[in-house]
């Protein structure tokens, strides 16, 4: 989970100028990655038993790709993130639902079908989150990362 969180984060950031003009963009924006993701040396790619993972730069930033490992089928993008380019509410949610708790890596994930979705890390002495941002900041807790 930790990994596919960073890998999100990155596909937030690059993503952070493209997708203000909303779904339009993030369709741009994904027929951008899936040209760039063609070019991708088939050496390069990791594969567990969920996914098939590469790693590859677009416009100065890392972007991490998802395939299905049994159909192959684009699962998405993850693209980092500056914490200002999170959905408006965020910053307020966690300073009072997660106040005392470091909030590092900001992503975006796009899916195969264009759909962005934001996450976020929150950190507090052991105990570290991965969190889900709805489009009007609100966080729920997509999964524990164990240390």
């Amino acid at each position: 989970m930790k990994k596919l969180f960073l890998a999100a984060t990155l596909l937030a950031a690059l993503a952070t100028s493209a997708f203000a003009d909303g779904k339009k963009s993030n369709e741009k924006l994904l027929g951008d990655l899936k040209t760039v993701l063609k070019s991708v040396n088939e050496s390069s790619w990791i594969t567990t038993e969920a996914y098939k993972k590469t790693s590859f730069s677009m416009n100065g930033k890392n972007i991490n790709a998802y395939l299905n490992a049994e159909t192959g089928d684009l699962v998405g993008f993850s693209i980092p993130i500056e914490m200002s380019a999170l959905p408006e509410g965020t910053i307020e949610s966690l300073d009072k639902k997660y106040q005392g708790w470091q909030a590092i890596n900001p992503i975006m994930f796009i899916d195969g079908a264009g759909n962005a979705s934001y996450f976020i890390q929150v950190n507090k002495g052991k105990n570290s989150l991965a969190l889900s941002v709805s489009p009007k900041g609100k966080l729920s807790i997509y999964n524990r990362i164990p240390h």
